[in-house]
């Protein structure tokens, strides 16, 4: 079982080794960042924070939701879209800049079969026992496998998503690390360093004591019979225990009913709110203010959203960098296009498609008979079926051509055998036979009067002008 999990990840380009924290070396000149609990205490911040959460996937979404679209050179992109569509590239997104925001970063494999890359393949945050690093990046990461091996993965295997780094560091910073991190201050006077615990260790202790208050002061009643003692008054204590919420209690004895009431009320509301307002601010979010803030209004809202705005931006920005350089230039080469020539571009938005009107229609095929229109007659055709109007479509079973030195015949399927022969031009020698039923069921071509027809511009002619012969033939059945 482990030589066959072995070979799985020699084929992601992950080695399975001893690890580095048992004493082995990764390589000379390197340091290394061992994240223990950290990236742990990241997740559950932001799985058990309802603001948190909120925020990170609403943003996610911000950035994400537009969609995205691939621009360049047509074949680079035809790798590129094939490529998205074989990983599932918005989902990737989606799990990458979710990451991005609460971890910090997020690391996926390059997967490679026969020289191309073929895949993508995602490193849990929490599975990363170590980072190697060296001036220029990350030389490498040692991961904890579900078998509980320790697998080396390879600096060039691997794509890391962050939105921003700090100083000298390796890693990306979450969007609301400032929350995460204790902080810690020196006292003068007495000469010492105090800890101060992180905002989300203050917030979820409050609410810890809020809950406590809850349980200890819900509504209480002291049942006093002053008559009853012995078995009796045990049997009182019993039945007013199993009463539910509501109930009344019926007797014909004397009693006594006496409120034991305390007030929990502590002037905490400053407090409270100072705290709340942090967190808001922390994790860079409006939303959480549209659902919880009554005074916050609509210019508020769209004040706080064009700020906000710029953020989404930022964060498009770099995830745009990051997929191009790491993921679709090492795509391309692998398939031997010139990075040069491909000249791809990944743009967030979905490009829209033109309107187009009826006018627009008229205005590039209604050209000057001695000018090529913009567009065909089956173009024209095409646009308006995509518009709504219910054109046939021309089959190429609909007829049989046949050709000879002086005619080209068309056979229509339709209809029996001809009768009435009509000429549609004289000066093209263009006619039409049509059956008694008044089908049309032959279509002749005279090349002695117009040299230049061949089955090709026949079929052609045809095609562009079929729809208005069967109205002609329509019409006169109607006039019959």
């Amino acid at each position: 079982m482990r030589r066959i999990f072995g070979r799985i990840l020699e084929a992601l380009g992950v080695r399975s080794g001893e690890g580095f924290l048992g004493g082995s070396s990764y390589g000379a000149g390197l340091a290394s960042i061992y994240p223990g609990n950290v990236f742990k205490r990241r997740l559950e911040c932001f799985l058990k924070d309802p603001d948190t959460y909120t925020a990170i996937i609403s943003l996610t979404s911000l950035v994400v939701g537009p969609g995205f679209h691939i621009s360049g050179e047509e074949e680079a992109v035809e790798i590129i879209n094939e490529f998205n569509r074989r990983v599932g590239m918005d989902q990737v997104l989606f799990e990458a800049v979710s990451e991005m925001l609460w971890a910090g970063n997020s690391f996926w494999i390059k997967v490679y079969e026969g020289g191309r890359l073929t895949g993508l393949k995602h490193i849990p945050p929490t599975s990363i026992t170590a980072i190697h690093r060296a001036e220029d990046g990350i030389r490498g990461l040692e991961v904890q496998t579900l078998t509980g091996e320790i697998a080396r993965i390879d600096g060039e295997k691997l794509v890391h998503f962050y939105f921003i780094r700090h100083g000298d560091e390796a890693l990306g910073s979450p969007l609301n690390r400032p929350l995460v991190e204790t902080r810690v201050f020196y006292d003068a006077d007495r000469g010492a360093f105090h800890e101060i615990p992180s905002y989300y260790d203050i917030k979820w202790g409050m609410e810890w004591a809020m809950w406590r208050v809850l349980m200890k002061y819900p509504p209480r009643h002291i049942y006093f019979f002053p008559r009853l003692s012995g078995e009796a008054g045990r049997e009182y204590a019993e039945k007013i225990k199993q009463m539910m919420p509501g109930e009344d209690i019926v007797t014909n004895q004397e009693v006594r009913v006496i409120d034991a009431k305390m007030d929990p009320r502590a002037r905490f509301d400053s407090y409270i709110e100072y705290l709340d307002n942090k967190i808001t601010i922390g994790l860079m979010s409006s939303i959480l203010r549209l659902f919880t803030k009554p005074g916050f209004t609509e210019a508020s809202a769209r004040e706080a959203n064009r700020i906000q705005a710029n953020l989404v931006s930022a964060i498009q920005r770099a995830v745009k960098r990051i997929v191009e350089r790491q993921i679709y230039y090492p795509l391309l080469e692998s398939h031997g296009i010139d990075l040069g020539e491909a000249d791809v571009r990944f743009n967030w938005g979905i490009p829209e498609k033109p309107r187009i009107t009826l006018e627009d229609v008229q205005r590039f095929y209604s050209t000057p008979a001695h000018v090529e229109p913009a567009l065909t007659r089956d173009e024209v055709r095409s646009i308006l079926r995509g518009l709504g109007f219910p054109i046939k479509e021309i089959s190429d079973a609909d007829w049989k051509i046949s050709e000879s030195l002086s005619r080209v015949i068309v056979k229509l399927a339709e209809a029996g055998e001809g009768g009435e022969e009509k000429i549609l031009d004289p000066r093209k020698g263009i006619s039409m036979i049509t059956s008694a039923g008044g089908e049309i069921s032959t279509i002749i071509f005279d090349k002695r009067i117009w040299p230049e027809w061949s089955a090709e511009r026949a079929e052609k002619w045809l095609r562009e002008n079929l729809e208005t012969l069967r109205l002609l033939a329509a019409s006169g059945r109607e006039g019959a």
